[in-house]
């Protein structure tokens, strides 16, 4: 298994990139960072160097688009890998795709 590693961008207004595994073994560190990273976001998330993605990775993203539209943004997502949209695909989310 792939342990997660995340990091924002250094330039202000660019997305938040996560690698590794969305999975529910890493949950609780994903969650942890993205709600560090949700109050001064402006909703846009790199998930191309996501490996492997599971439905506890789906529920943080679905999560993560209702507060983000609580509070007048938008989940942006970009460059989805494979295993991301094949999730999104499997749980008829497409929605939440580019």
């Amino acid at each position: 298994m792939t342990a997660p590693t995340s990091s924002s961008l250094e330039m202000p207004g660019s997305a938040f990139a996560l690698h590794g595994e969305f999975t529910i073994v890493q949950a609780a560190a994903l969650r942890d960072q993205l709600l560090e990273w949700l109050p001064e976001s402006d909703g846009r998330l790199d998930l191309s160097g996501i490996c492997l993605c599971d439905s506890a990775g789906v529920q943080l993203l679905l999560a993560l688009s209702r507060s983000l539209r609580e509070s007048g943004r938008q989940l942006q997502i970009l460059q989805p890998s494979t295993a991301v949209v094949e999730a999104l695909q499997r749980y008829g989310l497409d929605a939440l795709r580019p």
